[in-house]
Formats: structure tokens, sequence, C-alpha cells
């Protein structure tokens, strides 16, 4: 469980543009919405107001980023979020160090460098 008050800086996924067709819908002027991705209730939480990057190699500058406005349960009811966020293009940026061996994110909390 994550301490309420611990607050997400930046969420880096792995989400490779010819995957993601079908997955990054557009919702309002420049808003979109990225999903699914395996995440806890806490973790989604604590991530609104946080940037996103998504990056199609783990050593690779974001594709596309932005800022959580905020989320919702995918609709496959797998546990897995669908994140709605404020596209900055300007924000892009690498995420060198961090990624699980195998996974599909890093998570930057507010406390790390």
């Amino acid at each position: 469980m994550i301490q309420s008050d611990k607050r997400v800086r930046r969420l880096h996924l792995l989400a490779r543009p010819g995957l993601q067709q079908g997955h990054i819908t557009i919702v309002g002027k420049d808003e979109v919405e990225s999903g699914d991705w395996r995440a806890t209730e806490d973790l989604a939480n604590a991530a609104i107001g946080a940037e996103i990057h998504l990056h199609d190699a783990q050593q690779s500058k974001s594709w596309h980023a932005g800022t959580i406005i905020g989320w919702r349960w995918h609709e496959s009811g797998n546990g897995r979020v669908v994140y709605r966020f404020k596209v900055n293009r300007g924000l892009a940026r690498f995420q060198r160090t961090g990624w699980p061996s195998r996974g599909e994110q890093r998570v930057v909390w507010e406390d790390e460098e």
C-alpha cells in the first residue's frame, strides 16, 4: 500500500507506437486516454498531477508526454487502468535508470532525484 502523502513525480510507460493503435484515444482538446496499464488504485491516485511519458524502449526519449489529470479502470475488468492526460510535447524526456528488467513502467516518486 502507498502512503497517502507519497506522490508520483513522473510515470514512464513502455508503449511502442505501433502497438498503441486503439489504446490512445483523443477525449478532448489536447486530452487523451492511454491504457491499459498495471496499477493499483493507490498508485493511480498518487499519479494524478504527475508527468506521464510513453516510450518505445526503456532507453529512448518519450514519444508522447503530458500531465495526468485522471484515470479509470479498464473495461476488461482485469485490474488495469487507463490514464487520462493533457498532452504536452515539451515534456518529452529520457528515463535511462530504474526500469525493472522485464517491466513496462518506471515510477519516479517525488522524493527521488
